[in-house]
């Protein structure tokens, strides 16, 4: 029964180690893979200022996208805003899509496990070390 308990409390972590919303900026900035997930996708958090993304890359190890051309026309690729939000001691990250915005609590944050949201909206993130 202890250690169920003990496997509660890690899993429930609060992210109180975070000074402010820019420490928690730094520490999901980076490479991600979902966990458990059969595909080499990549999903690429970055922050700068105010502004973050995250950009999904289809395969291992591939150079930031900033943009594809094709022919002679510029196509700047799609990707979700990021925004880190603080209130009343619960840290969210927010989507930001063309068609509208998900808010959703981070639950985990270390340096290999990055977890957001409940039920059928929970991500669960492995830090990609390639």
């Amino acid at each position: 029964m202890l250690i169920f308990g003990i496997s509660i409390m890690c899993f429930s972590q609060n992210l109180s180690i975070f000074k402010d919303v820019e420490a928690v900026k730094k520490a999901i900035g980076g490479d991600w893979k979902l966990k458990g997930e059969a595909k080499n996708v990549i999903y690429r958090f970055g922050f700068n200022e105010e502004k973050g993304f995250v950009e999904v890359l289809e395969e291992l190890n591939l150079p930031p996208k900033a943009e594809k051309t094709i022919g002679n026309e510029i196509i700047i690729n799609q990707h979700a805003n990021v925004k880190i939000k603080y209130n009343e001691g619960v840290y969210f990250i927010e989507l930001i899509y063309d068609y509208g915005s998900i808010s959703e609590q981070i639950l985990v944050l270390n340096d290999y496990n990055f977890i957001y949201g409940k039920g059928d909206s929970q991500h669960v993130f492995i830090k990609d070390k390639n």
